[in-house]
């Protein structure tokens, strides 16, 4: 009969501590899955700026290629200019040579006619005419008038096309005014295509930093929680073996101590550690400034430099010191695995082991420390967890009027 009464009470002891396991797996498992859920979406966010970078890139060499066919266009057009201009000089040179020659031209025509047609050629042997020399004569006379004209045509036609030149000389000056100026605005474009890329990365590279700075404070603390959740359930399991000895001894009731974390306060009944706003929500929040998402475990509250940060609740001070991104943080145990974290402390009143009343001073509220994505001002980081599990901590503190 004894050695029955042993089993039944080692089977009884062995059932809480199974539960106990089961519930710290169950804490881990949920854990490790936000924490992936967290980092798919961080790897989603690099992968819309790689998407933006190598967009960007495309743009500069599709403009590269529109700078190079408006270089060759300007190219061709100063050759067609240089064409046009010579050609202008050479036929105006032509011209003024025309012009010179036609006034000795029509003087010279003028006198023969005048001599030939005017004036006897034997007054005293009138009527001997030498015939083949009056053909002749007037051959030559037809000629130098014929070409006489063609001179005055030549001169015109020389005129008009200086004329249809220096238009075209005109329509290509203007082509080429267009081209320039399409190129500076071409060029404009690549460089500042070329900066925009460059500040993309460069934004890139450090929201890829301070991403992986936020997820490695945030696993930090994340164990930290864990470590402190740990001891808890440890200390409510000795707690709990102790009271089944007890009551095994007594006879009386045995005393059920919970190894399940739980924030025991009715929802919206705690005072807020400084009398500010939220600036940066608890979980999932999107930052025009930086384009991305950002994932927070708690919120950020705005505060006046070395404003007062006061406890939400009664608990112990279980951590006090500088913690990664968060700056300086107090973590305080509040029983029954709540714990609240307090963080941007411009320094530390608190101390660990001390036991702090509701509203008692924990330090001072600081600068936010978080570079990229910060807020630049004052503020203090609040978190509330529901044993390593963070909650939102809205959910709990007084609502605002």
């Amino acid at each position: 009969m004894a050695k029955v009464l042993v089993l039944i009470f080692s089977f009884l002891c062995w059932v809480p501590a199974l539960s106990a396991q089961a519930d710290s797996e169950a804490a881990r498992k949920q854990e490790l899955d936000k924490l992936k859920k967290q980092a798919a979406q961080k790897q989603q966010e690099l992968k819309k700026y790689r998407d933006q970078e190598k967009a960007i890139s495309k743009e500069i060499s599709t403009l590269k290629n529109r700078q190079a066919e408006a270089k060759r266009q300007m190219n061709k057009l100063a050759s067609d200019i240089s064409y046009v201009e010579k050609t202008i000089l050479s036929t105006e040179d032509k011209r003024e040579a025309i012009e010179r020659s036609m006034p000795l031209w029509n003087n010279i025509l003028s006198q023969e006619i005048a001599q030939h047609y005017l004036t006897p050629v034997c007054e005293v042997c009138v009527g001997e005419v030498d015939l083949a020399k009056e053909v002749l004569t007037e051959r030559a006379l037809t000629h130098k008038a014929e070409f006489a004209v063609s001179l005055q045509e030549e001169n015109k036609a020389a005129k008009q096309k200086i004329y249809d030149f220096e238009k075209r000389n005109q329509k290509l000056m203007a082509q080429s005014s267009q081209i320039e100026q399409r190129e500076k605005v071409i060029t404009t474009n690549f460089l500042k295509k070329q900066q925009d890329l460059k500040l993309t990365k460069k934004k890139a590279d450090a929201i890829r930093q301070e991403i992986n700075e936020l997820n490695k404070s945030a696993k930090a603390l994340d164990d930290l929680l864990a470590k402190f959740e740990r001891q808890r359930k440890a200390e409510a399991a000795k707690k709990q073996a102790k009271a089944k000895e007890q009551a095994a001894k007594t006879g009386k009731k045995e005393e059920v101590v919970s190894s399940i974390a739980k924030i025991d306060l009715p929802k919206n009944s705690l005072p807020w550690p400084v009398d500010g706003k939220v600036i940066s929500k608890f979980g999932k929040e999107y930052r025009k400034d930086l384009n991305t998402w950002i994932f927070r475990d708690g919120i950020k509250i705005s505060a006046q430099a070395g404003e007062a940060v006061k406890t939400v609740a009664q608990g112990d001070v279980i951590y006090a010191g500088p913690f990664r991104s968060y700056g300086n943080v107090v973590i305080v145990d509040h029983g029954k695995g709540f714990f609240s974290i307090y963080g941007f402390l411009s320094d530390i009143k608190a101390v660990v082991g001390e036991k702090l009343p509701q509203g008692g001073v924990l330090g001072a509220a600081g600068l936010d420390t978080q570079q990229k994505s910060g807020t630049g001002r004052y503020a203090v980081y609040f978190e509330t967890r529901q044993g390593a599990t963070a909650v939102d901590p809205i959910d709990w503190l007084q609502k605002k009027i």
